[in-house]
């Protein structure tokens, strides 16, 4: 890469910015190259393609470290960002949020030594298949063991953000990366708060379910052809634009990834799945997909017009597929669709009240793709404690599945009944996404905020859903969270929309609507 940007740099607000501007947009392709080449290895590549894609990623990964910690970069961030502390009246508002992401940016990777950077991509990017692996060997040594590794190499990792961003704890460090506005003390007393009530909501949902009869479980013949048909319909009344993106199946964990440009959505979708499963994945990956296609085009290249990571895109997909894909009113706009595509006319299981009470459906399980909406915090609960001490040096991971057992037993009332049902559950240890578990709550928290605004502000949106109208509610989110990019942190971004400080109150009365009362 050349040092000096092939543009006139007299416009910008200060000398170096346009040379920076340059940089960052290079590092954007590169981080696209290696999005889409670990797309397509989670797709279409083969298996015995995995050892070269990897060796791929890892020297883009190189390349991505190198070219952002090169010293023409530090002291290029250093000299323009001196002169916007002395000279802010040049600055608009778009130009110093995108100097403030190129500098987060940075010390993020600049906080690390290269064979660490490079070890915590090859981890993620090898992690989802060792982790499958362990499930169908099960053998809970070969997991130890390289959990053990995996941790190790994040509690180094986390020491050293620990040392550049001066946190308390080297978990908190691994936090920033993903809702870097909260602070693992703030994350401690937004669970407490949310314990006890929502402990009382989920025996007294129980309860009430038990007093009525249960839901006919669905039946008919589900093709993959019919289900990814029906997806697609779906996405298209959402606002995807086909023309920049698509829609896969897979057989690991569904995602989202790509850019504007191309957006990948990948969905589970098996002949022995009911079509609720792939629609679930549609709607919550298909949130993202959206996302990324409606961020500002004018910064397409620059860190402030990239999305604001996990915190809000798991928002999105709650807001899509938990708020308004689980309501009476969705259900009585698909099941017709769904009779129509699934040839399964006069098939009671396909009642829209059927549909709807399947997927209230209020459960203890100790396996969390199987919890409802409630008990599935009690599990991001138990996983945010027990990562938070693995990398905190409080836990070791030889007392891992002990632990598992026990958080277990206290917050969900039961014991799991093996590794796979206990501890190999979860993939994020594989990974390597210490920090991102703790998200799946606030951005819960989050969309109930949102959820509350959007219907305040758009009081016939029920009456949308159930035509299929989701332009509105796309608007919306567009105008108001999509276009904003990177120009505002996530959460002073959410108070500005919602006029709140982030609060569980919402998401307390969301659940005590859907589950307790008779509201719809």
């Amino acid at each position: 890469m050349n040092d000096t940007a092939p543009q006139d740099a007299t416009t910008e607000p200060a000398a170096g910015y346009q040379d920076l501007k340059y940089y960052f947009a290079n590092l954007n392709t590169m981080f696209s190259i290696r999005n889409t080449l670990a797309t397509d290895m989670m797709t279409s590549m083969p298996f015995g393609g995995l050892e070269r894609r990897i060796n791929d990623i890892s020297s883009i990964t190189k390349r991505i470290y190198a070219e952002t910690t090169t010293p023409t970069v530090t002291k290029l961030l250093d000299q323009v960002q001196s002169q916007a502390t002395n000279n802010s009246e040049n600055w608009n508002e778009w130009d110093l949020a995108n100097l403030r992401e190129m500098r987060r940016i940075h010390s993020h990777l600049a906080a690390l030594t290269p064979d660490l950077y490079l070890a915590s991509v090859q981890v993620s990017n090898q992690g989802r298949r060792k982790h499958k692996q362990v499930l169908k060997s099960g053998d809970w040594n070969e997991a130890k063991n390289y959990i053990s590794q995996v941790v190790d190499l994040y509690k180094r990792i986390g020491e050293l953000k620990q040392k550049k961003f001066e946190t308390r704890t080297p978990y908190k460090a691994l936090l920033l990366g993903y809702a870097s506005d909260i602070s693992e003390n703030e994350m401690d007393t937004l669970y407490d708060n949310l314990l006890s009530p929502l402990q009382d909501l989920h025996v007294k949902a129980l309860n009430k379910q038990a007093s009525q009869p249960a839901p006919l479980k669905l039946k008919g013949d589900f093709s993959k052809e019919d289900q990814m048909w029906l997806n697609k319909t779906i996405l298209e009344l959402m606002g995807f634009d086909f023309n920049r993106g698509d829609i896969f199946t897979t057989n690991l964990a569904p995602m989202t990834g790509g850019s504007a440009q191309d957006a990948r959505i990948l969905v589970r979708c098996g002949d022995s799945n009911t079509f609720l499963d792939s629609l679930e994945d549609t709607l919550y990956q298909g949130a993202r997909g959206l996302y990324l296609q409606n961020l500002p085009a004018d910064w397409h290249t620059q860190p402030v017009g990239q999305d604001q990571g996990a915190l809000i895109m798991n928002a999105l997909s709650i807001l899509y597929e938990t708020m308004i894909g689980r309501t009476p009113q969705f259900f009585n706009f698909i099941s017709v669709r769904a009779e129509g595509v699934f040839r399964q006319f006069n098939n009671q299981s396909f009642n829209p009240e059927n549909l709807y009470q399947l997927k209230k459906h209020v459960s203890k399980t100790t396996m969390r793709n199987e919890a409802g909406e409630i008990s599935k915090i009690f599990h991001d609960i138990l996983r945010y404690r027990i990562e938070r001490d693995l990398i905190n040096g409080d836990l070791k991971v030889d007392d891992l599945q002990e632990r598992w057992n026990e958080e277990s037993r206290t917050l969900i009332g039961l014991e799991p009944k093996g590794l796979t049902d206990g501890v190999l559950q979860n993939p994020d240890w594989f990974t390597g996404r210490f920090g991102f578990i703790p998200t799946n709550t606030l951005s819960h928290i989050i969309a109930a905020q949102m959820q509350n605004k959007l219907f305040e502000t758009t009081p016939d949106l029920r009456d949308q859903i159930e035509q299929g109208q989701f332009e509105g509610m796309g608007s919306w989110l567009k105008d108001n969270i999509h276009s904003k990019g990177r120009s505002v942190d996530a959460l002073a971004m959410v108070k500005s929309l919602t006029g709140e400080e982030l609060s569980e109150k919402h998401l307390l009365t969301h659940l005590e609507r859907r589950f307790l009362s008779d509201r719809r």
